[in-house]
């Protein structure tokens, strides 16, 4: 009789054991499956970049000119589907309201000295050339300021790729963007951005 209580407690004993032991492998296989989902799915990896939306103003170099860069995904496709949008953010943070002194600092100014007339001013351009008609050009990526109707309008250009080289004339064959501040005198502040694509 205590052979056999002594073979009882052993055998619960080594039931524990199997136990504790199945119980210990049960958690390690789940702790090794846990794992490999994080490793095979990524959970919990990196965070994901979100694009700024159209009111935010982009990452941008006030000493380079505009371009296809400076506007949102959003309002790019606007313009692909729809040719010209009124927008009240603009490029580079620019919104109306602000000043056009405001406005100046987010772009280039070199002044090239040259004033096709008292009604227009060159803030920048990638060239100025009489071309082959005696006319002078102002070739895109270019900024201009005139006068229409009373408004100041700066109007920036820009090619959506790079032109091939030696294109001058010829630049009008290729895609544009564009961005047109109206500016009221008698403020100086911006009443409209208009954002555009033409070809």
């Amino acid at each position: 009789m205590a052979q056999k209580r002594r073979k009882e407690r052993m055998m619960k004993r080594r039931q524990r054991r199997i136990t504790a032991l199945c119980i210990a492998g049960g958690i390690g296989a789940m702790l090794l499956s846990l794992v490999i989902c994080l490793l095979l799915f990524d959970i919990g990896g990196d965070e994901v970049a979100v694009s700024a939306p159209a009111s935010t103003a982009l990452p941008y170099d006030a000493t380079q000119p505009f371009s296809i860069s400076d506007l949102t995904a959003q309002q790019l496709t606007q313009i692909r589907s729809e040719g010209r949008i009124s927008v009240s953010d603009g490029p580079r943070g620019v919104s109306v309201g602000d000043t056009l002194d405001e406005m100046l600092t987010h772009f280039p100014s070199s002044y090239t000295g040259a004033q096709p007339s008292e009604d227009e001013q060159i803030l920048y351009c990638a060239d100025y050339y009489e071309n082959q008609n005696g006319i002078m050009t102002v070739l895109p990526p270019r900024g201009l300021m005139t006068v229409e109707s009373r408004n100041i309008v700066v109007t920036l250009l820009a090619p959506t790729s790079a032109y091939p080289a030696g294109t001058r004339d010829q630049y009008g064959d290729y895609e544009h963007v564009y961005c047109i501040f109206t500016i009221e005198p008698e403020s100086m502040t911006i009443s409209r951005i208009e954002l555009g694509i033409d070809q």
